[in-house]
């Protein structure tokens, strides 16, 4: 039985919001038969992979590029890059699940733009949710090219088939940060009164300043802004209710979305920038994804397709198709391939 040890596997304090993502991993391993995680989950999730008793014979590392970023992120850096060296000498698998092209801050560019180059240089296999994951790899890290494969990014089916009447055309949904483009949607209502779209707005924020000029913005626009996380249950029922999921993300630094995917899992027609995973699966005929370049394509998009319904089965067997136990197996597949 493989162990595997999985970064970051955050200890969260009740009243905190997990990542579903680390967590849905960790599960569908476990579920696997073919792994354990080696790991539990810590408030110091580097620190604690530290200690050999925690390592496995494969690690993945999620946002390793990121490192800088987090409190004491540049002897976390350190640590790291002397981490995944002392993995090598060992003979451990490592494995680099590459999320965006670049760190959604700004900060450390240079140590970010290094620590992807090593990761890359270092990892066993490279796995990205966005075709053009393949074409960051081809420019940015081409001699990791051959070991860097597409996965679906995994979802789960929350389709409920119901039929529910709308009672917005965008709802905006998940915690907001600067890179999530939210002020920015509010700001482009305010410079163009003449569309007046329903939007509804939820998500806690955790940056006070950012808070504050979103609900100033969105009461300006006449847009309801709920400043609270809701369970996945809840956040269904508003989807339902909503010709869209709006996602107006910054499209310099995005490339997969689980507001995409999860999205996807209600059942809804989505909205978002012309990159990554959006534009993917804007090509699928099974789904209902649309792209804009500017936020001035939103009115035009709303126009043609707010009133189309969606193809339940295409839905139904994209989501089976790509779920976190099909995920694990392509994994699985790729990680001990010969080719």
């Amino acid at each position: 039985m493989n162990r595997i040890t999985i970064y970051p596997y955050i200890a969260y304090e009740k009243g905190e919001r997990a990542n579903p993502y680390i967590h849905d991993f960790v599960e569908a391993i476990e579920n696997s038969g073919w792994a354990v995680v080696g790991n539990r989950p810590s408030r110091n999730p580097l620190l604690s992979i530290l200690f050999p008793k925690n390592w496995g014979d494969i690690t993945v590392f999620n946002w390793f590029e990121s490192i800088p970023d987090y409190k004491h992120g540049l002897l976390q850096s350190v640590v790291a890059i002397l981490y995944v060296a002392l993995l090598k000498i060992f003979r451990k698998k490592v494995v680099w699940v590459l999320h965006n092209k670049k760190s959604h801050q700004s900060d450390h560019a240079r140590l970010k733009k290094w620590m992807g180059k090593y990761i890359a240089y270092m990892s066993n296999l490279i796995v990205t949710h966005a075709e053009e994951g393949i074409g960051i790899a081809r420019k940015q890290y081409p001699h990791a090219l051959k070991k860097t494969h597409f996965l679906h990014h995994p979802t789960k089916n929350r389709l409920s088939g119901k039929v529910v009447e709308k009672q917005y055309d965008f709802i905006i949904w998940g915690t907001i940060t600067p890179y999530k483009g939210v002020k920015e949607f509010l700001e482009y209502l305010s410079q163009n009164g003449e569309w007046n779209p329903s939007c509804y707005i939820v998500g806690n924020c955790p940056n006070p300043a950012l808070k504050k000029t979103i609900q100033s913005l969105a009461e300006k626009n006449h847009v309801i802004y709920r400043a609270e996380g809701l369970p996945f249950d809840e956040i269904g029922e508003m989807v339902g209710q909503s010709r869209f999921v709006l996602v107006p993300y910054h499209s310099d630094t995005i490339l997969s979305s689980g507001i995409l995917m999860d999205s996807l899992s209600f059942g809804a027609k989505v909205i978002g920038p012309n990159v990554g995973s959006f534009k993917d699966y804007a090509k699928n005929p099974q789904l209902r994804v649309y792209t804009f370049d500017t936020f001035d394509d939103l009115a035009s998009v709303l126009k043609e397709h707010g009133d189309e319904s969606v193809p339940i089965d295409g839905y139904e067997r994209f989501l089976n198709d790509n779920d976190w136990s099909h995920f694990i197996q392509n994994f699985h597949s790729r990680l001990f391939s010969k080719v």
